[in-house]
């Protein structure tokens, strides 16, 4: 059993710490690409609404079912353990945790790079894969507190960048506000918008390790939710009134803006805010990564070292092996190719979207299918709420580009054979083995 130490500012500010980051620091630049000023729109309008709508849904889900595992415990819910459905849509965002927030690896070594030309991209994502690695082993207490650090530092950080910068707008700027049209280009923005909001969801896989679940994971998401849909929106006005769009179409935007105006001294606060941004992801993405294997291995998905837990720390320590495994290949991603950050992070908006797509479908599935289940939240707006969810997901998938869509779909149909070929069989193992402690089936399914 997992520990149950998390409160909600520490949920809370998990969640936020894990999302600001790279998706949004080195993303916006690709949104000012595609549709310059008129990108701020996006972040307050589809990142508003896709954030929200993914809290709303995920309360409803997680106070459902508090269990750690998050959409896919919800998934097994609905159609069983043993579905392929419910064991796709756990490999699936096991898939999105990977690339959706391992990214960051790649942005903090962009950001090194960018500080310190001598150290390769490649070196600092793999110290602080090692790094964040090592800390989640000591246990989650640690690794919530200085996820809520970070939450803290990013969030006063940003306030400040955003009431500064209202000093200095240039309002002309503004004026060629839709300089490559409306609604194509907005809707290109949204693969760069969608991966700066995902990743809070992640405050859902813990709900073993809370307090209160029922009563703080939605506080949690929903808090956020506002703070990032405030921060993303606010900064992308103030940022597009500082720097011309054409000029923030960089792989760091954020440091370009910060030496303009602010001299060297912004170019350092910028980076180093960018850099804790990066880093937080990074200690979100162990944890929810970790946890997801954890839960899927401890009902036989995959091998049961990944069910391993930490006498010492009670942490699943199996998982989090094979999660700094992946974590270490990644962040030699840029070996690989350039394009590093822009590929692993719309291989992550492909599973995310897949995922949160999922879990919009199952509050409407199961509104229908158990209409008296104790629901301690409830989604706002229903059906309106999960079906804008739908569609903006959608999208995002869309827009990301064919070349994105055909990895995840190869990545989905090695999932297929997974299951067929390896995950029954490591399933049925497993329920013959305790079915011989237990002697009853339905005490184990």
């Amino acid at each position: 059993m997992l520990n149950r130490v998390l409160g909600k500012w520490l949920l809370m500010f998990t969640g936020y710490a894990t999302v600001v980051a790279s998706g949004f620091m080195i993303g916006v630049g690709g949104a000012a690409f595609e549709a310059g000023p008129l990108a701020l729109v996006s972040y307050w309008v589809f990142g508003g609404l896709a954030t929200f709508a993914t809290a709303f849904v995920f309360s409803e889900l997680a106070t459902m079912f508090p269990k750690c595992g998050g959409v896919w415990e919800y998934t097994k819910q609905a159609f069983g353990n043993d579905h392929p459905v419910s064991f796709m849509v756990g490999w699936i965002y096991w898939f999105a945790l990977l690339f959706g927030l391992n990214v960051e690896l790649v942005s903090v070594g962009i950001y090194v790079h960018e500080l310190v030309p001598s150290v390769p991209q490649w070196a600092g994502a793999l110290a602080t894969a090692l790094i964040f690695v090592a800390l989640n082993f000591i246990g989650v207490k640690l690794s919530t507190i200085i996820e809520a650090g970070f939450g803290v530092i990013l969030i006063l950080s940003s306030a400040t960048f955003i009431l500064l910068g209202l000093g200095h707008l240039d309002f002309g700027l503004y004026s060629d506000f839709a300089p490559n049209g409306t609604v194509m280009p907005l809707l290109k923005t949204l693969p760069f918008v969608v991966i700066a909001f995902c990743g809070f969801e992640v405050i859902a896989t813990l709900a073993e390790e809370s307090k209160n679940p029922k009563k703080d994971i939605p506080k949690a998401l929903i808090g956020a939710a506002t703070f990032l849909t405030v921060l993303f929106g606010g900064f992308a006005t103030v940022l597009f009134g500082l720097v011309p769009a054409s000029e923030l179409a960089t792989e760091a935007p954020l440091l370009k803006a910060g030496a303009m105006i602010f001299g060297g001294i912004g170019l350092a606060w910028l980076a180093l805010q960018s850099l804790s941004g990066s880093m937080s992801t990074v200690n979100g993405g162990v944890m929810g990564q970790t946890r997801v294997m954890f839960a899927m291995a401890r009902e036989g998905w995959f091998n049961k070292r990944f069910a391993k837990i930490d006498k010492k720390s009670n942490i699943p320590k199996g998982a989090l092996y094979f999660t700094a495994v992946s974590m270490v290949l990644v962040s030699l991603l840029p070996l690989i190719t350039e394009r590093a950050w822009v590929w692993a992070g719309f291989l992550g908006v492909f599973g995310y979207a897949l995922s949160y797509i999922m879990a919009c479908f199952l509050v409407i599935y199961f509104r229908t299918k158990l209409p008296d289940h104790e629901r301690p939240f409830k989604v706002p707006f229903y059906p309106i709420t999960p079906i804008v969810g739908i569609i903006l997901y959608i999208l995002a998938i869309v827009y990301s580009g064919i070349d994105i869509i055909i990895v995840g779909v190869t990545w989905c149909l090695v999932g297929v054979g997974y299951f067929y070929v390896f995950g029954r069989k490591s399933r049925n193992k497993f329920l013959s083995d305790l079915i011989s402690k237990d002697g009853n089936l339905n005490n184990v399914k």
